[in-house]
């Protein structure tokens, strides 16, 4: 066994290989897997195979496709033979909104450039002869994908690996992993030790357990997953053309030929567990399957058998019974762990077949080059923070998975594992009826509702939507007050602290205490990594402010860029403040009766008192485009704060107001959100964010990147568009026609309310960036009138913000 490798990767299942494999397709071959067992022994083996298209995430269908177009060839390139099934699939639906989901994937469909198509219920006979249409209004064919026999192609990329210098250890358990002084991993065997630059961890059901080691969480739940395989059929012999999978809600199940049988792979929508009570199977488990429950999951196999009576024309052959991980949001975990660098997480998959060729190749560009073509946030295992607990894990990946073909809506979550992080006004905001979301564990209100009803979540606008109007309306034309405070919040002090932000950040850091500035981390290929928004609250502290999402992953952009000479110390405040948000032409009246000090110019900060509140950051900036200032409170002063605000404010109709409010007044500024119109994708020339990056700074990340990027010309450019909407907005990855011709993408949108226009963002090409162009934007498979319009529609001079 060698003792020293670039990359060593714990577990060989499909993910673990899948990584091995595409490393090696990078240039990197001083690469190691390491497998306890044989490859495939842990959940890959019995694994039922599926490899859809469908899918409502334009990452994630990128993800899928690259398998379906990989594991076909795998056989030519590497000599392993590997059976394919290129049946198609189609997927039901069974209600309206399902409906509208389908559209909506058409979009995306057409983004991502696979063949697909919606089609009637009484066309699906043409496709599947057997199935009965009852309750189906509606079904998304997919004609390249299918299935794929899991041994088979998990060994061919191993062999592929292998024939391009990887090496795979068989048999040999790892027993612990150490972060060395020297920052490298050193990695424990049964068969001896390995230092390595990067540790991956692919350990499949054992995941949690080997992140433990190093003090990491990895939030999976090891799922009982039963399918069923019945003896072979007359009429599946007698049939030319493979039949296609089909995914339906109604038996909430997969449903395809196998062997000339049928195969049914139930998601039961109650009664679903987890395997070993929880606890992680023996370190000795292999190739094995569990006791099988057939009993319990009856109710959705009979539905089964309505839906495809064929299923029930014969007897069973197989019940295979195993364990499957799954996260709570279904998504598996994939890029650098928090905390040192050169941990990765690449594991969690509960359809691990389907996505381990695509996840190791985009996961394989990242660690070889700094970034993948694609936007892997949903990927990225910094996601879940602390609060993920395993008792929080457990309940919602058993949630998740009963809900496997429930069709969500926009904003619409899970109900269980809520109330884990809560601002200190939450219960008061609740008395005024506020709808919560949780992002990162925070409970944030996206609404106020005064009917107490609640939120009837659809595709198309909804019963928010009066209250939303009523709450943007009101801080353009009197004052608003919103509870933000989810935001990541960070101190950054040290004699070093300006020279370290300078250096790393692609804005000049401000030189005069009290100014603040919005500003970026860059990647060294000058693409966008963080937005900060910094206050200098003195001449070695720095207040920064992230995305609420953001906040593992930015402390370590911060930590990952600061040099062993830099006198700097970094510390996440976040959970120190709360934030309140007070904006509209009327806000200065209301803080002036509970703040008699400076109230500053815009862009300025300033500890001080407010309301006999001591220790408060107050800061005249706003995401909503209008006279506002964010007041950063120690948590015990909160609610004194918010009272006397309230009582200050009735005088001049103060409203609360939630994150659809804010969205629909971002939109009207065109200010660009982190994670929709910023990623790791796209510079900031590309982003319309010239302002915003110095180059005539001495140096920053990414400097040179960038440089070079603006002399070579954008290859898109991100607009700001009025769409000829009816009863919904754009939500992001709709594609966008000019002349027929598809030629950009969507990235959000909302109803500007004080504008009366529905307003989309896109990326299009740099020559159709002419205010007033004309495009086509596909919603719900209709085209939609869309025309660029100025940056800022609303107050274009900032006359308000500057008041």
């Amino acid at each position: 066994m060698k003792s020293h490798a670039r990359v060593v990767i714990v577990g060989g299942g499909i993910m673990g290989v899948g990584l091995l494999y595409h490393l090696a397709l990078e240039g990197w071959t001083d690469i190691v897997l390491i497998e306890k067992g044989e490859l495939t022994s842990g959940s890959t083996w019995h694994a039922a195979g599926q490899c859809p298209h469908f899918n409502g995430s334009l990452n994630m269908t990128k993800v899928h496709m690259y398998g379906t177009e990989l594991y076909p060839k795998l056989e030519k390139l590497t000599g392993q033979a590997v059976s394919w099934h290129q049946c198609g699939g189609l997927r039901l639906a069974t209600t309206d909104e399902e409906v509208n989901w389908l559209k909506y994937v058409y979009g995306v469909s057409r983004l991502a450039g696979y063949e697909g198509e919606i089609i009637s219920p009484n066309e699906i006979k043409t496709y599947h002869p057997f199935l009965e249409t009852f309750g189906i209004k509606a079904a998304f064919r997919t004609v390249n994908d299918g299935h794929v026999a899991p041994a088979d192609v998990t060994n061919a990329m191993a062999a592929g690996a292998r024939q391009l210098g990887a090496a795979i250890y068989r048999r040999c358990r790892v027993t612990d992993i150490k972060h060395l002084p020297s920052g490298q991993w050193r990695v424990f065997t049964e068969q001896g030790n390995i230092d390595c630059e990067h540790v991956v961890n692919s350990a499949g059901s054992y995941c949690d357990v080997v992140a433990g080691w190093t003090g990491h969480i990895a939030p999976i739940t090891n799922m009982l997953h039963q399918y069923v395989i019945t003896e072979p059929l007359q009429e599946l012999i007698d049939l030319k053309l493979e039949l296609p999978v089909v995914r339906d809600p109604y038996s909430h199940a997969y449903l395809r030929e196998e062997t000339n049988g049928i195969l049914v792979g139930p998601y039961e929508t109650a009664t679903a567990h987890t395997c070993w009570d929880g606890a992680p199977p023996r370190w000795d488990y292999e190739s094995e399957l569990e006791p099988n429950e057939l009993d319990r999951i009856m109710p959705w196999l009979e539905k089964a058998t309505e839906r495809l009576p064929l299923f029930g024309n014969t007897g069973i052959k197989s019940i295979i019974s195993g364990a499957i991980t799954h996260t709570p949001d279904g998504v598996y975990l994939s890029g650098p762990a928090h905390g040192p660098r050169g941990y990765w997480m690449h594991c969690g998959a509960s359809i691990g077949i389907c996505q381990g060729g695509g996840a190791g190749k985009y996961l394989a560009q990242w660690m070889v080059h700094g970034q993948a073509e694609i936007n892997m946030r949903e990927f990225d295992p910094r996601r879940f923070g602390p609060w993920a607990t395993k008792d929080y894990t457990a309940e919602v990946s058993v949630a998740d998975y009963h809900h496997m073909y429930y069709c969500y809506k926009p904003a619409e979550q899970h109900a269980v594992g809520r109330n884990l992080r809560k601002s200190a006004l939450h219960n008061t905001l609740a008395k005024y009826g506020a709808q919560f979301s949780q992002i990162f564990g925070w409970e944030r209100a996206r609404w106020y509702d005064p009917s107490g009803k609640g939120e009837t979540f659809s595709f198309r606008r909804n019963n928010a939507w009066g209250s939303v109007r009523a709450e943007a309306l009101a801080v353009r034309e009197r004052v608003g007050l919103m509870d933000l405070s989810t935001f990541a919040k960070f101190d950054v002090k040290g004699k070093d602290a300006f020279a370290f932000l300078n250096r790393i950040c692609a804005n000049k850091l401000p030189e005069k205490d009290g100014s603040i500035i919005l500003t970026h981390l860059l990647n060294d290929n000058g693409f966008i990594e963080s937005e900060l928004t910094i206050t200098r609250l003195a001449a070695d502290h720095f207040y920064v402010l992230s995305a609420a999402a953001a906040q593992l992953y930015d402390m370590d952009q911060l930590s990952w860029r600061k040099k062993e000479s830099e006198t700097v110390t970094i510390t996440d405040i976040t959970d120190d403040y709360g934030v309140l948000v007070l904006a509209g032409p009327k806000s200065r009246d209301v803080l002036s009766v509970v703040y008699s000090g400076e109230q500053g110019r815009w862009l300025t900060g300033r500890m001080t008192e407010v309301a006999g509140v001591q220790g408060v950051r107050l800061l005249r900036v706003t995401y909503v485009g209008e006279l506002g200032w964010e007041l950063h409170v120690p948590h015990a002063g909160m609610q004194k704060i918010f009272d006397a605000l309230m009582k200050a404010g009735e005088p001049h109709g103060l409203k609360l107001f939630g994150t659809y409010a804010m969205n629909s007044l971002r939109m009207e500024k065109s200010y660009r959100g982190w994670g929709s119109e910023l990623t790791n994708e796209i510079d900031m020339f590309e982003a319309s964010m010239e302002r915003f990056i110095r180059l005539d700074k001495e140096d920053f990340t990414g400097k040179v990147a960038s440089q070079s990027r603006k002399q070579k010309g954008q290859r898109m450019k991100l607009v700001t568009m009025e769409v000829a909407n009816t009863d919904s907005d754009c939500m992001g990855n709709e594609p966008v026609y000019h002349d027929g011709k598809l030629i950009g993408i969507t990235t959000s949108g909302a109803f500007g309310h004080a504008v009366n226009k529905s307003l989309a963002f896109a990326y299009v090409p740099p020559d159709l960036t002419a205010n007033g162009m004309e495009f086509d934007v596909m919603v719900f498979t209709e085209l939609r009138k869309a025309r660029i319009i100025p940056d800022s529609l609303w107050d274009p001079d900032n006359a308000r913000i500057k008041a």
